[in-house]
């Protein structure tokens, strides 16, 4: 018998087995469950069958493969140097698995679709390209990523500066802890996490990690609760038992299976990556002393914006004028069409129609020169909502 730590979510079609070799197998697969099946302990083990019955018996992570099942898997995601353990199954290295942005405000944004065997390199220059541009401040998106290779869980946990141990897993051999992978290339002590209800397995080793060190924020929705780890064996007759072999928690001992990571920072689903963006901006600006003002909700897309002085000002040449600007949450400034109108006051157009439901801030930056001499000290800035649906005119 050689056992793989390998795992997977799929369901797999039953077939029968020859009356040859089922015995043999059924034998076989209940002495594996015996001796490393975590979870509930089957009642009826010894009394089943055949291996449906003892299947039926498990978690809904463990699956029998058939030798022609077991063999179809390896030609699609076996290779000679996958990582020892995964939460759950992964695609073959996509390029595009990690993609990342420029945002308003020098805050990267960073998204991983799923733990592949590549990830550490792929975040390290997505990080590095992004650091070359100027983010100061990172958003790591983890939403809908339903996990991947447990190893590489490890190694993302290596950028985050305050995180000491990884996880620890529970296994009918006892407790053990996983090491952290040390990047060079680390991220920002305040970076924040996004999940959501989809968010499962090595993306919930690292939110939960993350949140039983402090390492970072957690932002969004309680995630999916899939605290698993399976295990694959494989058998004699060339077919495979998947089967869960431990539950992992946070290094605090904090439970994941069926319980989910509760994020620090609860926002609506839908609304994390611009919602956190906001949250940023907004308080950068607050702190430099910006004042608030209270905006507009359900704007036209192409609303024009009249920023008003209380005295006269010098604004200068329209295409040299920076000191207002128009930004849409979850991306940066947008292209306007400024135009004062009079002495006392800048009209400011988007170039192309706003996103329908989109939020968007206008920033009125201080140093705008007056008539008289003097410049504006205290800049302001003022959110406001697109219109959620295009209005529709009747002929």
């Amino acid at each position: 018998m050689k056992q793989t730590l390998i795992a997977v979510v799929a369901v797999f079609a039953w077939l029968c087995l020859t009356p040859a070799t089922e015995a043999a197998t059924l034998d076989e697969v209940k002495e594996i469950v015996e001796l490393y099946y975590y979870g509930e302990r089957p009642t009826n083990l010894h009394n089943a069958r055949n291996v449906t019955e003892v299947v039926r018996q498990l978690d809904e992570y463990s699956v029998y493969m058939t030798p022609a099942e077991y063999t179809d898997y390896l030609n699609q995601y076996a290779s000679a140097e996958a990582p020892a353990q995964v939460a759950t199954l992964t695609a073959p290295h996509n390029p595009d698995n990690v993609s990342s942005n420029m945002m308003y405000g020098n805050v990267g944004y960073l998204k991983i679709k799923a733990f592949s065997a590549h990830l550490q390199e792929d975040v390290n220059a997505h990080w590095s390209r992004l650091k070359a541009a100027g983010a100061k401040r990172l958003i790591l998106d983890l939403r809908f990523n339903g996990g991947g290779y447990v190893d590489s869980a490890e190694q993302l946990l290596g950028f985050f500066p305050r995180v000491k141990e990884a996880y620890k897993l529970q296994t009918r051999m006892g407790t053990q802890a996983g090491k952290v992978v040390p990047a060079k290339n680390q991220f920002p002590v305040d970076t924040y996490v996004l999940v959501n209800r989809y968010s499962a397995s090595a993306s919930e080793i690292v939110a939960v990690s993350l949140k039983d060190q402090s390492a970072a924020n957690i932002v969004g929705e309680t995630t999916k609760g899939k605290g698993s780890v399976q295990s694959l064996f494989e058998l004699e007759n060339g077919g495979a038992l998947k089967l869960t072999t431990g539950h992992y928690t946070g290094p605090k001992g904090t439970p994941v299976q069926h319980k989910g990571v509760e994020p620090n920072i609860k926002l609506k689903s839908g609304t994390e990556h611009a919602g956190m963006h906001k949250r940023l901006v907004t308080s950068d600006l607050a702190a430099r002393g910006y004042q608030f003002i209270k905006g507009p909700t359900g704007v036209a897309q192409s609303k024009v914006f009249n920023v008003e002085f209380t005295q006269k000002m010098n604004f200068g040449p329209a295409k040299d004028f920076n000191k207002m600007e128009l930004v849409k949450f979850g991306s940066v400034s947008i292209q306007t069409a400024k135009k004062a109108s009079n002495d006392k006051t800048m009209t400011i157009q988007p170039a192309k129609p706003m996103a329908l439901g989109a939020e968007y801030m206008l920033i009125v930056h201080p140093g705008i020169a007056g008539a008289n001499g003097l410049s504006v000290v205290k800049g302001t800035y003022t959110p406001f909502t697109v219109q959620a649906r295009a209005l529709v005119r009747a002929k």
